[in-house]
């Protein structure tokens, strides 16, 4: 997920509908996540889903903003991160 903030908003987030980000979701949200300040935020929206063939309307409810990131190490400034097992991350 990302968001940038220029003359015209952009932001994303992966396996949310553009729809529900452009009307529920603001840049500072994506701040505040980002500082850690906010546990996780939920979105939900209804979208169409094919089961067996046969094409129905499904309530879906997921994660939205998380700060949490389970594959990087986030370094002590608390901004930059490190892929684990990164080889910089063996002097630590």
């Amino acid at each position: 997920m990302y968001s940038l903030k220029c003359s015209y908003p952009k932001m994303t987030a992966k396996g949310i509908k553009k729809s529900y980000i452009k009307r529920h979701v603001r840049h500072s949200a994506f701040v505040y996540a980002l500082r850690g300040k906010q546990q996780s935020s939920m979105a939900r929206f209804k979208t169409f889903r094919s089961i067996n063939h046969v094409i129905s309307t499904v309530a879906v409810e997921k994660i939205c903003l998380s700060p949490f990131d389970t594959k990087r190490y986030i370094l002590p400034d608390g901004m930059s991160t490190l892929a684990y097992g990164h080889f910089r991350l063996r002097d630590m």
